[in-house]
């Protein structure tokens, strides 16, 4: 049971390093995927292997996961809601600009308290790795943006003198 746990703790968060790559690319303007996904896949769990987890990492990894999970969870789905009115209200006939700017802002401080947890979570998880894992996830993340970069091309503010 623990074995399970701790697997699905992995790729959990195999999928949330991928994920904060994928914001990276859409802080940019430049995230290609449906709206609300951000790269809810299995790229990171390469570099999760080479991290070479003890089980007492694992443990408390799962544990810190578990305590934003919940939170995350509600969040992803108000904001869900959030688009789903902000698309309603774009597709009228009439596009009344108040209204784009109600829906607009209410989905703006959901946004903003993901973008706030995932910070949070990153920093704890962080300090469970030792010295030499943060340094490989360091350098698998900037490889992931260079390999990002030369497949959509700069930010532009990457290339501004």
């Amino acid at each position: 049971m623990k074995l399970n746990k701790a697997l699905v703790g992995v790729l959990f968060l195999a999928i949330f390093f991928a994920g904060a790559v994928a914001v990276e690319a859409g802080r940019s303007g430049r995230h290609h995927g449906p709206p609300g996904m951000m790269g809810p896949d299995l790229r990171g769990l390469k570099t999760i292997i080479q991290l070479d987890l003890s089980d007492s990492q694992k443990l408390k990894i799962m544990s810190i996961i578990e305590k934003y999970d919940n939170e995350r969870s509600r969040l992803k789905e108000s904001l869900r809601e959030a688009r789903k009115n902000l698309t309603r209200v774009m597709q009228t006939e009439q596009a009344d600009e108040n209204q784009i700017r109600s829906a607009l802002r209410r989905a703006a401080p959901i946004k903003e308290e993901l973008f706030v947890m995932r910070a949070k979570m990153v920093a704890e998880l962080k300090t469970v790795l030792t010295p030499e894992q943060l340094q490989l996830l360091e350098k698998r993340k900037a490889h992931r943006t260079e390999r990002l970069k030369a497949r959509i091309g700069p930010r532009p503010e990457d290339t501004a003198n």
